[in-house]
């Protein structure tokens, strides 16, 4: 069982990043555990990049190879080298050299030739952009756990109210009070900052 999978009601233990251990044995569970949550992390970065489908596994494959490879020796400088900005590098350059290969061989599409000209454009476009899709992971990770851990309307009212929804017309339609829908999207909206909180704290370099 992943240690994301155990269910937490009080703050979170200091942890050791799931990073760190996978850096410390590269061989062992911690390595596979983080692919868990990564691989599909950088398979849908990938996909918002523009590449293909069809493109977008091998080139995942090539990206955590590389990760593998090269995460015994990185070392994070929340100044100037935080994680994400150097595997952003990793996705960009593996992605570029892979369009690159196709080129030589003449088997690039124009809409291949389009993604390999934004890919090698603005860097600090490409960086912000796979930064805001890990946000966004990480929120889809938490609401994954948000959906365990809740019954009843809780998770239907947090996000029926997150789209914008009047508490009088969430609890019309469900047959709650007000107050009750007050209590439940504040209830859910607390665990959901939990649970951001401690998935950061296992997917991420500590601050």
């Amino acid at each position: 069982m992943s240690t994301l999978d155990s269910k937490e009601t009080g703050e979170s233990a200091t942890r050791e990043s799931l990073l760190r251990r996978a850096q410390a044995d590269a061989h062992g569970s911690a390595w596979e555990e983080l692919l868990q949550y990564y691989e599909p992390f950088v398979r849908r970065t990938l996909r918002a990049m523009g590449v293909e489908e069809g493109e977008a596994d091998d080139v995942c494959q090539q990206v955590l190879a590389h990760l593998w490879r090269r995460l015994v020796d990185f070392q994070p400088d929340h100044e100037r080298a935080r994680f994400r900005t150097w595997l952003t590098r990793i996705i960009r350059n593996t992605a570029v050299s892979e369009y690159r290969k196709r080129m030589r061989r003449q088997r690039v599409s124009f809409a291949e030739s389009s993604i390999l000209e934004s890919l090698v454009g603005d860097s600090s476009d490409i960086e912000q952009r796979i930064e805001d899709e890990w946000q966004r992971y990480l929120v889809d990770l938490a609401m994954d756990r948000i959906d365990e851990i809740f019954s009843g309307n809780a998770v239907e009212v947090f996000l029926r109210s997150v789209e914008g929804e009047s508490a009088a017309d969430i609890g019309q339609s469900l047959g709650l009070h007000v107050d009750s829908v007050y209590v439940l999207k504040n209830r859910v909206r607390r665990r959901l900052v939990h649970e951001i909180k401690v998935i950061r704290e296992m997917l991420e370099f500590p601050s």
